[in-house]
């Protein structure tokens, strides 16, 4: 696939933090609702989080609210570039990763097989690179035969291309005979099979992650666009996709004449100097002399960690935050060895944690439920919504289950109950009295989470809150915004070194207030040839 000739977009450009989403593309969509209908306005970002973020901003817009718009109804208006191109094509199953773990195709056989398990060492349990060659392979416009030639071919191992060719076959016809498309269908089949959309203004958020199948989908979109009305908006310092295609050369170009934003409202002074000294060597490649102003009256704390697992000065300080306020933090890294090496020190220190996009590590709903046993048996009595809670979390996990049926609770009035009453009820057993410690009632008892568990009750953690402590890859955290960051500066291979400058950049601009740099636990240091 050649690169297409694109409508030109005007590029918005800024450093991190300086109002891309939360202003200008707010302020934007409220000033083209005064000319367009918002049915023919689309705003497209790549993740669900992002775009999610960029609804719940602009459905807070006064003008927003008085055209009654909804969450449903800016659905494929504000979405992924994936949900719009999907919801222009005819229904079909959604084949995505998770599927594809439980799936193999055998190229000896001609078929294809689901597995319930794969052990250690099977073939088939690095198969989900059969799927990334291909996605790798569409993302940089290449077919399959022309990206073997130029790409890092220890990087799909088992996988040779004579193997990967009839592979592909099966995997085309099966998706074909059971009607399902997955994420690169989404793309192409709109290129190739969907109608041109009638949109009068379209706005990309983070248009240096578009890959050159996204790319002209995206010119697709903006065919019928009023003049002036495509609007690419980004950091081409920011371009951390590129192993899927994104072109940092092509979008540093387009940068070139790009709006400038200047004035920083994330980042405080430290952070911002950081930044700033990280990516100096990508700014003299490309002859930039940007401003990039931190945020007023913000200043920070850079803490050198040597290891989040031996005592340390700013091991304590970082502690301490966490213990004792109520900011925001987000630990990032670029490879597997350091998410093990930061979820086992969250278990360590009994803090409350959570993937980004994810639910905790813990729920909100067990952790009160452990809590609120302790005090049950004592004789504090619930009231009827903690009741509801508690079984809609026990379920078949414990073993104090009396004969009553407690799943409705038909009939009950607004009012605390002790246990005695649940006894008399039927709904807990006699002897539930006697079971003083959660971790005996459970059917199965994991005595490292329920650990784990007393370790956060100790801590204090505000259990009706949200979580504050987030961990996620590089990859998965650009465009979030935390109080405080820290990155882990392990590197398991070396790797491109402008990559790696952004991936660096992208990582300590997370943050507003402090940081902490985690020393490399490999022979490898992110952003240091």
């Amino acid at each position: 696939m050649k690169e297409p000739k694109f409508k030109e977009p005007k590029f918005i450009v800024g450093p991190p933090g300086t109002g891309k989403t939360s202003t200008f593309i707010t302020g934007k969509y409220l000033e083209l609702l005064e000319n367009f209908s918002y049915e023919k306005i689309v705003v497209l970002s790549h993740t669900k989080v992002a775009a999610k973020e960029i609804r719940d901003e602009i459905l807070k817009l006064p003008k927003v609210k008085e055209l009654n718009l909804t969450q449903e109804s800016l659905k494929y208006k504000i979405c992924t570039i994936h949900s719009y191109c999907k919801s222009r094509l005819p229904r079909k199953e959604i084949f995505d990763y998770q599927d594809h773990l439980g799936l193999c195709v055998n190229s000896e056989t001609g078929s294809i097989f689901k597995l319930q398990r794969v052990s250690a060492g099977d073939f088939a349990a690095d198969k989900h690179k059969f799927y990334k060659y291909l996605s790798d392979a569409h993302g940089m416009g290449k077919t399959i035969q022309d990206h073997w030639k130029t790409c890092d071919r220890n990087s799909y191992l088992p996988y040779s291309i004579n193997m990967i060719i009839p592979m592909k076959e099966i995997y085309e016809n099966y998706k074909e005979k059971n009607y399902i498309c997955d994420f690169q269908d989404m793309i192409q089949d709109f290129i190739d099979k969907a109608k041109d959309p009638e949109i009068d203004a379209l706005i990309v958020d983070e248009a240096q992650d578009s890959n050159v199948p996204q790319l002209a989908a995206l010119n697709k979109m903006a065919i019928n666009t009023k003049e002036g009305h495509y609007y690419f908006v980004g950091d081409a310092d920011q371009t951390i996709f590129e192993f899927a295609g994104a072109n940092p050369n092509y979008f540093h170009t387009l940068s070139k004449n790009a709006e400038q934003l200047e004035q920083g409202y994330r980042c405080g002074k430290t952070i911002n100097n950081i930044c700033k000294k990280i990516i100096a060597p990508v700014w003299k490649k490309y002859g930039y002399d940007r401003v990039w102003k931190p945020a007023e009256g913000v200043i920070g704390t850079h803490h050198y960690l040597p290891s989040l697992n031996n005592k340390s000065s700013a091991l304590d300080i970082l502690l301490d935050k966490i213990k004792n306020t109520n900011e925001t933090f987000l630990f990032t890294y670029r490879g597997k060895p350091s998410d093990i090496a930061i979820k086992n020190f969250f278990r360590t220190y009994g803090i409350e944690y959570a993937y980004v996009g994810s639910e905790p590590h813990v729920s909100k709903k067990e952790l009160r439920c452990h809590k609120l046993w302790q005090e049950f048996i004592k004789g504090t009595p619930m009231s009827l919504k903690q009741i509801k809670d508690f079984w809609t979390y026990i379920g078949s996990k414990v073993i104090v289950h009396g004969q009553g049926d407690p799943k409705c609770f038909e009939g009950w009035v607004n009012q605390d109950y002790s246990i005695d009453y649940l006894i008399v009820k039927k709904c807990l057993k006699p002897e539930t009295r006697g079971y003083d410690d959660f971790s005996t009632i459970r059917t199965k008892t994991d005595a490292d989470r329920i650990l784990y568990i007393e370790k956060i009750l100790r801590q204090g953690f505000d259990l009706d809150g949200e979580v504050r402590v987030k961990y996620a890859s590089i990859h998965k955290v650009k465009g979030l915004t935390f109080d405080n960051v820290i990155v882990d500066l392990t590197v398991t291979r070396r790797e491109d070194y402008f990559t790696q400058l952004r991936l660096k950049y992208v990582a300590y601009s997370r943050g507003r207030v402090d940081c902490w740099s985690i020393a490399s636990k490999d022979k490898f240091t992110l952003g240091v040839r």
